[in-house]
């Protein structure tokens, strides 16, 4: 089942890719390339279009989940308290 970030230490964090992003990256995630492995702390933002979804990708299965293909921008990111905040 999937984990995902709706609020980081500043509260809410808005329902766009974009505010999503900023959200994390103000507290303290690290924008990265697509990895190509699994590593600990990854959040990949998805942007549905209407609204974007920041995912936690907790495990192995949980990466390969969002690193399969698709037509949705993509962004990644590493942030050491995304265990606090994911649900």
């Amino acid at each position: 089942m999937g984990k995902y970030v709706n609020h980081t230490s500043a509260g809410a964090v808005g329902s766009s890719a974009n505010s999503k992003c900023q959200a994390i990256i103000n507290d303290g995630g690290i924008e990265i390339p697509e990895p190509k492995e699994f590593i600990p702390n990854l959040v990949c933002v998805v942007d549905n279009g209407m609204f974007g979804a920041a995912a936690y990708a907790y495990n192995e299965g949980e990466f390969k989940e969002f690193t399969r293909p698709d037509r949705r921008p993509k962004r990644w990111f590493t942030w050491h308290v995304v265990e606090q905040y994911a649900m």
